[in-house]
């Protein structure tokens, strides 16, 4: 079992109707909806020229919103009422100079919020998150803060709870990458001071909150020696006054590597899923995160690809008995999502009869054409008057014989290398990480050697005006010697020898 990249956004309405948007580079954002078998129809294209990330929820009234960026670097918001689509283009940035990254979309009562981050293409490391907002009459923006995000920017996560926008994000904090909070009044329309939550000797990435009974729950990865653990903090969610964090807990043992930690709550308890050694772990919590059980191996989910999956649902049952965002799933034979999997209440999956193996038709076109061979007169002809007697049954049988002899790529093969890859990538962010200090250290290095140089100059031309002036005291020295010697001054100021 792999962890496959790429995101599926999954939607389901009041009448529990299920649409899957995906998105291909080749194709941009489509989407597909589930048919009474259980399997999924055709994908219909709804944006073709769509780039990277995108996002899609449902609001109350079982409206779709999406948003994301074009080819042309259009930030691009669409609004499905149930009888189509509208379109519109919050702004424009010339794509050859900046990148849109990880759009969020949240939509409350009539009004509408969305997320994203933007930085240059140059991959300096430097980016801005941004709030759009619609108020019901008009579009706004503002910045939330300004971050130092490395070699590759980490996805950000937002909730909603009563009054306010959660967000949390990663972001370098003097040597380390830490997991900032801020949140957003929605009243008042003021965003918090950002704070370090972590505070950490270790590297710090992959957050995932859940609000819950009006307490805040966050979970992130800590590197350490090359090892993967998983955090958790909590605190209440108020109005008034400063509510500190809980204390820091691990919920899985060092040296298991953990990764992509996501939250969610099932039937009044906290769970915390994870991927681990090619399988999901999971911990739960009965009592809102003050005590985690020890983790277990999630079970249904073997042999199967995964990919993040955001759910969003207006289904009545759905919404007592889950909730959650993020989680690692599949799509590939219907819904797969563990530990909701079996509230969701989904048609029997029910695929369509597979076609015909390569090897059948092969098999069967090697008997046909042994028995009948081609014609001389349909035999290709090469450059001059040279004919190529070809045997098409012998082509046919050897093509066959290869197909039984292509080796089959296993899966902990595939595995192994989405571990290696994934290794491979954390080396690379850690190492660019490293070079971003060593060139930021170099930039102070090299500013203050220019202020030493501009100091010693100036010391050099102290020094001169020094020398020169100790010339001109000597001089003057002398002269009054000259003047005494000859009596001037005992003429001119008699007063002094009285």
């Amino acid at each position: 079992m792999a962890v496959y990249s790429g995101s599926q956004h999954i939607v389901r309405f009041h009448s529990g109707e299920l649409w899957c948007f995906s998105m291909d580079k080749n194709t941009g954002i489509s989407y597909r909806r589930m048919d009474q078998s259980g399997a999924w129809a055709q994908p219909s294209v709804l944006i073709a020229d769509a780039r990277e990330d995108f996002s899609v929820n449902i609001d109350s009234k079982d409206h779709l919103h999406l948003i994301c960026r074009s080819a042309k670097g259009e930030l691009l918001y669409l609004f499905y009422s149930g009888a189509g689509w509208s379109r519109q283009i919050l702004c424009r940035y010339e794509p050859v100079r900046y990148t849109i990254r990880y759009p969020i979309v949240i939509p409350r009562d009539n009004k509408i919020h969305i997320l994203f981050a933007i930085g240059t293409t140059f991959d300096t490391g430097y980016w801005s998150l941004q709030h759009y907002y619609w108020d019901e009459t008009a579009w706004h923006s503002k910045e939330i803060v300004r971050i130092t995000a490395g070699y590759r920017l980490s996805p950000f996560y937002a909730e909603q709870s009563e009054k306010h926008l959660h967000l949390v994000y990663r972001a370098l904090a003097a040597s380390k990458y830490q997991i900032f909070y801020c949140r957003y009044h929605l009243e008042h329309g003021i965003w918090s001071t950002p704070e370090n939550v972590t505070h950490s000797e270790a590297d710090c990435n992959m957050p995932s909150i859940l609000i819950r009974d009006n307490i805040l729950h966050l979970v992130w990865t800590s590197l350490f020696k090359n090892d993967l653990t998983i955090k958790y903090r909590n605190k209440a969610v108020r109005n008034l006054g400063r509510v500190e964090w809980s204390q820091e807990l691990s919920l899985n043992d060092t040296g298991s590597n953990a990764s992509f930690p996501r939250l969610l709550w099932v039937e009044g308890k906290i769970w915390c899923v994870w991927y681990q050694t090619e399988a999901l772990y999971g911990s739960c919590s009965e009592d809102q995160g003050a005590s985690w059980s020890s983790p277990v191996v999630l079970t249904g989910c073997h042999d199967i690809g995964l990919q993040p999956i955001h759910y969003s649902t207006n289904h009545p049952r759905e919404k007592q008995v889950f909730l959650l965002q993020w989680l690692l799933g599949s799509v590939e034979e219907g819904l797969f999502l563990p530990l909701v999997s079996q509230y969701l209440d989904l048609p029997e999956y029910r695929p369509n009869p597979p076609a015909a193996g390569w090897n059948d038709d092969l098999d069967d076109m090697v008997q046909y054409n042994r028995k009948k061979k081609i014609p001389e007169e349909n035999q290709a002809e090469s450059t001059g008057s040279m004919k190529l007697s070809v045997d098409y049954a012998e082509l046919i049988d050897s093509m066959s014989k290869n197909v039984r002899n292509v080796p089959a790529v296993s899966a902990a093969e595939l595995s192994l290398e989405n571990i290696l890859l994934n290794e491979f990538d954390r080396q690379e962010e850690l190492h660019y990480s490293l070079i971003s200090k060593l060139d930021e250290y170099s930039r102070i290095n090299s500013s203050v050697l220019e202020e030493t140089r501009q100091v010693m100059s100036l010391l050099r031309d102290n020094f001169e005006m020094l020398q020169d002036l100790k010339k001109s005291m000597e001089e003057a020295r002398e002269d009054i010697k000259l003047l005494r010697k000859k009596g001037f001054i005992r003429r001119i100021l008699p007063w002094l020898y009285n």
